[in-house]
């Protein structure tokens, strides 16, 4: 399957939502009003040349999902010519482990293909910050989760995707 049949077989932020416990939902929820992104990236992202899709391989009851998937959809916010799919942990296992090189016991999610217009692949970003290796998770970690850390998500994106 290729990453264009991929996306498009993919679902809805709302439809992902839709299928999300109420306690998930909730969660989610108030992670979104924690979502603070800078004034510096804010303008990479407005500024984006093109549009870009991101392909999200989740699941609803996993932490690290409802920490990033709020920041994706405040960047889509910032600039509407950003699109997301949603794909199980199953089928990104299946389908889009392979594609991004990931070997079986390092696949997690999230797992978010950044795909051009063409869906044609841009960078990937699995997991969490790369950055949180040097500085230790357990230090940020309880921020992270309630949404506080949303920056150093948005700028581990950009410099993946060449913006920073």
């Amino acid at each position: 399957m290729d990453y264009k049949e991929l996306f498009e077989s993919g679902m809805s932020y709302e439809t992902f939502m839709s299928i999300a416990t109420a306690r998930e939902v909730e969660k989610m929820e108030n992670i979104s009003k924690n979502i603070s992104i800078c004034e510096k990236y804010i303008e990479k992202i407005k500024n984006f040349d093109k549009g870009y899709k991101f392909l999200l391989s989740a699941e609803s009851w996993c932490p690290y999902v409802r920490a990033t998937l709020p920041v994706l959809m405040k960047m889509i916010e910032i600039n509407p010519n950003i699109e997301i799919k949603i794909i199980t942990e199953g089928r990104g296992f299946k389908y889009l482990r392979e594609k991004l090189d990931i070997s079986e016991d390092l696949y997690v999610v999230p797992t978010l293909a950044i795909l051009d217009e063409n869906f044609e692949f841009v960078t990937r970003y699995v997991g969490r910050p790369s950055k949180y290796r040097n500085i230790g998770f357990d230090n940020v970690k309880e921020e992270y989760f309630a949404g506080y850390r949303s920056d150093d998500i948005v700028e581990e994106i950009l410099k993946r995707m060449g913006k920073l």
